[in-house]
């Protein structure tokens, strides 16, 4: 083994001296290889990961810094665009927040000049360099990447908190009045931007609350129309609010039953009621609504209708302190006439008797009961029921035939009694 060992280290000492041999003779084609070979890997390293130049698609907010005491921005500096070079991988994963802009106010008087935007990158990341800062606000004439700032003197004043109440707490719940902490703030500012506003706002969303609110709120700077006051501060920038959420009031789910008043006209019926809600919601303190099933309306006088009747009403009787949430309901009547029978007595008639014979009797009353609408039955008269027999072709001697009966409009025949009716001929004389 200790054998073999020596005949390695001897021919790897021999092969490492003709290599070394080898690159001294040809020293200039070894750098030629190390410099192809370095090219070729930076030739795939880009083709990999492409460098990529342009605009940031998203601008950069501009930040003061170092502003002198007892001043303050006479306006916004706006934002700044940026022209860039990234790695194409690292450029899809860049945001706004990865940059950082500023102007540094340190040693500025009051008036206005023209700084320099500083911006950083905020990640260490290889890859990326910043090209060209574009400011928005860039001023005419100015050097390039600078903004125009404005300083004013800093003033301040004492405005009052208010709140904008948006929504309210379900129906039956009660919010008592809101306790804010504190009650007044200090806006501070440019002079002329102080003096707009007239009060720090918090809203409160109160849709849907059943609970008592116990909140911070962040305070916004509105003038007396209501509208944001950009560019002043808020000091402090929140408020504590709370308010208790009571329910005060409850609710049921009753029926509404109409009150009807008379009758419809003689030989007319009521059909059908439709209530349209046919049933409202109750609010009010839980004892009460315990004793309440229903509601009723205002009476609806139907007397003499003969047709149908749709009125618009009030819900009426309801206990003290019991609220509804519909307190009108549309009430349609259906009234139609009643179905009857009647009967009447009519003597038949008779027709096509030949010429050499004559009736010597007939059945002399036939009982018909017509059906149909009661209005109709009522006017109708024995006259107007028409009881026939057609005669014609027969000989003398004693028949039964069947009448034909003939009723007004709108009715028909129910029965007929007899079912036919005996005629006796006989020659004429």
């Amino acid at each position: 083994m200790a054998r073999l060992l020596r005949e390695f280290f001897r021919a790897s000492r021999a092969a490492i001296a003709a290599a070394f041999g080898s690159v001294r003779g040809n020293l200039g084609l070894a750098v030629l290889s190390v410099a192809l070979a370095f090219g070729v890997w930076m030739f795939i390293v880009d083709t990999e990961n492409p460098t990529r130049t342009g605009v940031f698609p998203v601008d950069i907010p501009v930040e003061p810094v170092n502003v002198p005491e007892g001043l303050t921005l006479g306006g916004p500096l706006g934002d700044v665009a940026l022209r860039i070079e990234a790695d194409e991988d690292l450029w899809d994963q860049l945001t706004a927040s990865d940059f950082e802009a500023t102007v540094n106010l340190l040693g500025a008087q009051i008036g206005t000049q023209d700084v320099e935007v500083q911006v950083e990158p905020l990640i260490g990341r290889n890859g990326l360099r910043i090209i060209e800062v574009i400011p928005a606000l860039h001023a005419q004439g100015a050097p390039p990447s600078t903004v125009r700032v404005e300083l004013k003197p800093m003033v301040s004043q004492v405005v009052p908190v208010s709140l904008d109440l948006v929504g309210t707490p379900p129906m039956g719940y009660e919010m008592s009045t809101p306790s804010v902490k504190p009650e007044q703030v200090v806006v501070s500012g440019p002079e002329d931007l102080v003096g707009r506003v007239e009060a720090a706002v918090a809203s409160v969303d109160l849709s849907g609350v059943v609970s008592d609110v116990r909140q911070t709120y962040s305070l916004v700077p509105r003038d007396d129309g209501g509208f944001i006051v950009a560019g002043v501060t808020l000091d402090p920038s929140s408020v504590d609010i709370e308010l208790a959420v009571e329910q005060k009031r409850f609710s049921r789910l009753v029926v509404v039953s109409p009150s009807l008043e008379g009758s419809p006209a003689a030989g007319y019926n009521v059909t059908a009621v439709e209530l349209d809600p046919s049933s409202v919601t109750l609010l009010g303190p839980l004892e009460l609504l315990n004793v309440t099933s229903f509601v009723v309306t205002d009476d609806i006088d139907i007397t003499g209708a003969t047709s149908d009747i749709t009125r618009i009403v009030n819900i009426v009787g309801l206990p003290g302190g019991v609220s509804v949430t519909s307190s009108t309901v549309t009430v349609r009547v259906s009234i139609s006439a009643g179905e009857g029978e009647a009967t009447f007595g009519v003597a038949p008639q008779w027709a096509g008797v030949a010429s050499d014979l004559r009736v010597v009797s007939v059945t002399s009353l036939v009982q018909v009961t017509l059906r149909g609408e009661l209005p109709t039955l009522r006017n109708v008269s024995p006259d107007q029921v028409t009881v026939s027999v057609d005669l014609s072709g027969l000989a003398a001697g004693s028949h039964r035939l069947e009448p034909r009966v003939e009723a007004p409009e709108g009715l028909q025949v129910a029965d007929i009694s007899p079912a036919s009716v005996e005629v006796v001929l006989e020659a004429a004389p």
